[in-house]
């Protein structure tokens, strides 16, 4: 299975995906220490984003997101890579900043071609998502 995706950042990724169908707040939702998603109620609470292929349709919250990615990215919790369902300056300024890859895909194609926690390589050199057979 490929699927092809638009580049945001460039760069090569491999890992778990890690589907979220609801926006994730990375400033106060997101523990910036450790990658564990924090935010009371969210359906991943409790999951770590570090090393993932996080799936998520958008961010939400502060901008102050953006620097949360950039910390995880640092200290080596970040996702491996992110795909998102629209644009989102948030979640992409942090990854550009900590070198993430990241690419725009319809969200209702992921969610119909792969399955959560399934092992995919995202080329964002090449702007395509492809399962780990």
């Amino acid at each position: 299975m490929i699927l092809k995706v638009k580049v945001i950042n460039t760069g090569f990724a491999k890992g778990a995906l890690l589907i979220s169908r609801q926006p994730i707040s990375f400033f106060g939702g997101v523990d910036p220490s450790t990658g564990v998603i924090v935010e009371k109620n969210h359906p991943l609470e409790g999951v770590n984003l570090c090393r993932r292929i996080l799936a998520v349709p958008s961010s939400k919250g502060s901008t102050v997101g953006s620097y949360v990615i950039y910390g995880l990215a640092k200290r080596g919790v970040a996702p491996s890579g992110v795909i998102l369902g629209q644009e989102d300056n948030i979640i992409s300024a942090g990854a550009i900043l900590g070198g993430i890859p990241v690419v725009l895909a319809d969200m209702r194609k992921i969610l119909s071609s792969f399955e959560n926690g399934e092992t995919v390589i995202l080329d964002a050199r090449r702007g395509r998502i492809l399962r780990l057979i």
